[in-house]
């Protein structure tokens, strides 16, 4: 088929004008065959309201609970037909042919699992979100080109650990294991699900001719810091213990533990509410460790690459400079 089915999810939570901005750019769109279902995460504004009287013709499911971005994603996922599921972010605005060049990449690489645009800084154009997403020796991952000006390595097709879940496009076929975890309400879902799928043969890419913009942090900058803190630590531990080969297992988990339980302490001397952030994340996974490894049998099932010849694909290794800027970051918006 020259133009397969595209369904576009986007998950609405309070941010009407948001929502209605990117589907205005929605509208503009040349792609000829999509289909768009918006989530309305039971908001509490009259989003959904209005998005139906504007926009009639999409699927508008209207949530009874807040389920985060993973749970309307999935709950999104249910009314799809598309071949292509694009989920995309609400606080995007994309530009009018970005679908095709993610359309093509598929229809071209057969072993494609998913492919993310390149994504702009919506208020700050000149500035790149970020390009790709490198796993490291820690468990952390490397996001290469954040907050950078655009230049000739982001130019053309490159793979990446994991696609940013603002923006990405997954052929139907990798989800035979589902798309994101219930447990992780938001936060690293997009990694779980991008290393489950490099896993499974296929490959995760990033191409630079589908171009949007997006606003970044519009979502997380409502949320309590400690929140945010709390789900990205517990979510990363899970994944690492969910999707790593088992020889990965027993040297990635003990010195991501070991950084983390590094960084509590340096939060409780700073007197940061991150300390009691980064506890809470590892008891969570202690006493659902269970859960877990159920899981865990079930990844590692579906398993047709090792981790190392996924890292040697999508590894990199960054300098301490990158780790210190990192923590310099986490303390800031901690203390916010």
């Amino acid at each position: 088929m020259k133009n397969p089915l595209v369904s576009v999810v986007l998950v609405n939570y309070n941010q009407k004008e948001l929502t209605l901005n990117c589907l205005k750019s929605l509208s503009k769109i040349t792609y000829p065959n999509i289909q768009i279902i918006v989530i309305d995460n039971n908001s509490e504004d009259d989003s959904a309201k209005v998005i139906a009287s504007e926009y009639p013709k999409i699927k508008l499911v209207r949530n009874k609970e807040n389920t985060g971005f993973t749970g309307g994603n999935n709950e999104g996922l249910k009314y799809t037909d598309g071949e292509y599921i694009l989920l995309l972010n609400n606080d995007t605005v994309v530009t009018p042919n970005f679908i095709e060049p993610l359309v093509e990449d598929f229809l071209s690489q057969k072993d494609l699992g998913v492919v993310q645009s390149k994504m702009f800084v919506m208020d700050e154009p000149s500035l790149l979100d970020n390009v790709v997403s490198f796993q490291t020796l820690t468990g952390f991952l490397f996001h290469q080109g954040y907050l950078d000006t655009d230049k000739p390595d982001y130019q053309r097709f490159l793979y990446s650990f994991s696609a940013k879940g603002a923006c990405m496009m997954i052929d139907r076929k990798v989800l035979d294991l589902g798309l994101f975890d219930e447990e992780y309400f938001a936060y690293f879902e997009e990694t779980d699900l991008c290393w489950r799928v490099w896993l499974m043969g296929f490959k995760v890419g990033f191409e630079p001719r589908s171009i949007i913009y997006h606003k970044m942090g519009a979502t997380s900058s409502k949320m309590n810091s400690s929140f945010v803190h709390y789900h990205s630590f517990k979510n990363r531990i899970r994944t690492i213990i969910k999707n790593a080969e088992c020889k990965t297992l027993l040297w990635m988990l003990p010195i991501h533990v070991i950084i983390c339980l590094s960084l509590a302490g340096y939060f409780f001397i700073i007197r940061s509410d991150g300390a009691k952030s980064v506890i809470k994340a590892l008891w969570w996974n202690i006493t659902h460790i269970a859960k877990t490894m159920s899981l865990r049998k079930k990844i590692q099932a579906s398993r047709k690459m090792t981790d190392n010849q996924i890292f040697k694909i999508v590894m990199k290794n960054p300098s301490l400079s990158f780790y210190l800027n990192h923590l310099s970051l986490v303390r800031e918006n901690l203390a916010k």
